[in-house]
Formats: structure tokens, sequence, C-alpha cells
């Protein structure tokens, strides 16, 4: 993968914007830093060889990491701390990537939160991401939320499917399912409600949830990678 910055460089970058914003003599380094910073990089170069979205891929198909570019560095953030908390449970650092987060990009997703490897944040200011159970092939737009929440066996809930495409300002709001190949429409919102496979859900006449099955034609989130699902 091509990185705007040598890594060594990329991961000094980080660390001096961390004692910038949060200067209490908690410094990120460490034995688990420097692993959770490699396995962040693999996570982000397997991700992006699947998004065919400008700025992601060089002409030759390479994926390519430019620390200046916003949904790259968000994304970026978010599999180091999920890295960090899954090697070592580093708390401290862990909130740090979470905060750097919320001041940089207003986003919201915590250290846990179980995104999966193929994932994009489009513009994704102002979103909120809780801790539901995600899917593959999942497309971010800004101003978007899913809500935190249980099952009845404690597990997160609500059950998101793959291929799921959340336009701006989009919600997603209870414990039902969302099937696969599901598209929210800009300020479209599911509240407590199951939505199928392949649906579209629009904000038309007044209806902020208004439900058609799509037709044949792939979903909206099959435009951003180039693995077929």
């Amino acid at each position: 993968m091509k990185l705007s910055l040598p890594s060594a460089e990329l991961l000094d970058y980080t660390r001096r914007q961390m004692q910038f914003f949060f200067p209490d003599g908690i410094d990120l380094k460490g034995p688990d830093v420097e692993s959770a910073f490699q396995l962040a990089l693999d996570r982000i170069e397997h991700c992006y060889k699947a998004i065919i979205h400008p700025g992601y891929q060089d002409e030759n198909g390479e994926p390519v990491f430019y620390h200046l570019h916003g949904d790259h560095y968000a994304q970026y953030l978010w599999f180091f701390g999920n890295s960090l908390w899954k090697l070592s449970q580093n708390k401290p650092l862990c909130d740090k990537f979470l905060l750097l987060n919320r001041s940089l990009f207003s986003i919201f997703i915590s250290y846990k939160c179980g995104l999966p490897d193929y994932f994009m944040l489009a513009h994704a200011y102002g979103t909120i991401l809780g801790n539901a159970s995600y899917n593959d092939f999942l497309v971010v737009s800004q101003g978007v939320t899913v809500n935190t929440e249980t099952d009845e066996k404690g597990n997160p809930a609500p059950v998101l499917g793959k291929g799921l495409f959340l336009g701006a300002h989009a919600k997603i709001i209870g414990r039902e399912p969302i099937g696969d190949y599901v598209s929210l429409g800009v300020n479209a919102m599911v509240v407590n409600r199951m939505i199928p496979d392949n649906s579209v859900v629009l904000f038309e006449n007044g209806d902020p949830c208004s439900v058609r099955l799509r037709k044949k034609e792939k979903c909206m989130a099959q435009n951003y990678f180039s693995i077929s699902f």
C-alpha cells in the first residue's frame, strides 16, 4: 500500500497529534502500539483493495492512504484504536483514538464497535455508529446515526445486513434487523422496524420511512466496491 508518509513518520504524526490534543503524559508508545499500528495498516490495505471510489487506489489498482484525506484518516483512527483494543485493551490510549476522531471529524465510533473488514466512510462527518452488528460492504455518509442497543441475550443490536448503504442523515433506531442489500436515502429513518432484503428506504411524501422493494438493479453500496456481493 502506498502511504503519503513513511510508516514511522505516520505513527509519529499520530503520536504528536495526541500529545497536542491530550497532553496528559500518556504517550502513544509501547510494543502493543507498534503491533496495533501495523495491524491497522494491514486492515486498511485489505479494505482499500476492494474500494473502487476515486482516491483509494492508484491507476494500477494499488491501495493508497493519504493522511490528509479526511475519510482515510478517520478510518485509520478507528482501525488503529480497534486493533489496539483487540491486542491489549489499552483503554487510555483507545479512548484517545475515539476522542481524536470526535475532535477532528465529529465522528463517534467506539473502538469496541465491530465494524466489518470492508466498509467506507463517505464524508461521514457528524456520524454516530453504535455497537450494532455490522456486515461487510457498508457505506456510511455524513450525519448518520445507528443507535446502540442489545437483544434479549445481550448481543449487539440491531443486526445490519451486508451491502448496507446509509445516505446523508439516515437513522437506524431500535433492535429490529436490517436485511441484505438495503439502502437508506437522505434523511430516511428506520425506527423499530424490520427491513427486508433488497429494500430502499426513502423520505418521501412526508414519510421518513417509506419502503420500496428493489427490483433487479444492484444495490447502492455495490457501486463502491469491486467485490461482487
